[in-house]
């Protein structure tokens, strides 16, 4: 937490968590070891549910900054804060509602593909 509110760590975790996902599976499908591919397969599998239950803890970070911006409104409403500092941590919690949806919506889709993909996934 910083002065200006809150920061969506959490979601920057899991676009990493997706990104190394995303590099095994490019590593699984460009190799032709047998040796290499179980491997690879196995890490995939295992950073592909990994990311997925990460998603749960993105789904906690939502709900917080939900709440935090709920708050925020009161607090402005009170009269507790001043409309220059509502201003500033509204534009900070808007940049982490657009990096944590982002993150929900890649996580949507990668839960799409492991359930279509079921039967070709070594889980």
């Amino acid at each position: 937490m910083t002065s200006f509110g809150f920061r969506p760590y959490v979601s920057l975790i899991g676009f990493c968590l997706f990104i190394f996902t995303m590099l095994v599976n490019i590593a699984f499908r460009s190799t032709s070891d047998p040796g290499s591919k179980m491997l690879l397969s196995t890490i995939g599998a295992i950073f592909l549910v990994f990311t997925l239950m990460w998603g749960l803890v993105g789904v906690i970070e939502f709900i917080t900054l939900v709440r935090k911006t709920n708050k925020m409104k009161t607090d402005l409403k009170n009269v507790l804060i001043d409309r220059e500092e509502y201003r500033k941590k509204s534009k900070s919690l808007k940049r982490c509602y657009l990096v944590n949806v982002s993150y929900l919506v890649i996580v949507s889709i990668q839960l799409w593909y492991v359930i279509s993909n079921w039967n070709a996934l070594n889980l």
